[in-house]
């Protein structure tokens, strides 16, 4: 069997939330500095603190929205799936390892489905959870417990997982879906 190495590259979509708190962190930095900026003739020799802390201010709330720019890879090698976070295109952060063979489910993820029930991690890593190519997959990990995945997909992803998962769970996925 030849080996297998699939990469994947997702841009998460900003939600109003995330442009709200973009708007909160420009107004909370926009304050300070003018606040600092008008106080500096009161503080007299210590104005340069001020200008400090107002100039960090505003360079906090950059790094803090551009941060928030952030796109998920998956790796698929020879059935070891990895999962990492990168944000701004310059920094990365390993969410997950996980082996295929040790989903218990696999499927398109609606989240009325998965509202109730109980996982102890539930990791988002898709361009948005409503886009059509999102898909979840369940498992018990070491680290994580009983973790739900959800990620974005396309088939050759898919086919590339499928002789690594279990045959009753690729019955029930690609089998009886494609009879569906």
């Amino acid at each position: 069997m030849a080996d297998t190495y699939i990469e994947y590259l997702v841009k998460k979509r900003s939600t109003s939330k995330d442009i709200l708190l973009k708007i909160l962190i420009v107004l909370a930095a926009a304050v300070i500095a003018i606040l600092l900026f008008l106080l500096s003739p009161i503080l007299g020799m210590f104005s340069m603190f001020g200008y400090l802390i107002a100039f960090g201010a505003i360079y906090g709330a950059y790094r803090l929205i551009s941060m928030m720019n952030l796109e998920y890879e998956y790796l698929l090698t020879n059935g070891d799936m990895d999962i990492d976070k990168i944000m701004n295109r310059n920094s990365r952060k390993r969410l997950l390892s996980v082996k295929c063979s040790s989903f218990e489910a696999l499927g398109p993820y609606r989240a009325a489905e998965h509202q109730n029930k109980q996982y102890q991690t539930r990791i988002m890593a898709c361009s948005s959870p409503s886009d059509p190519d999102v898909w979840y997959a369940s498992f018990k990990h070491s680290k994580h417990g009983h973790t739900l995945l959800v990620f974005n997909t396309s088939e050759r992803l898919l086919e590339a997982i499928r002789p690594f998962i279990s045959k009753q769970l690729a019955f029930q996925v690609f089998v009886k879906k494609a009879a569906q």
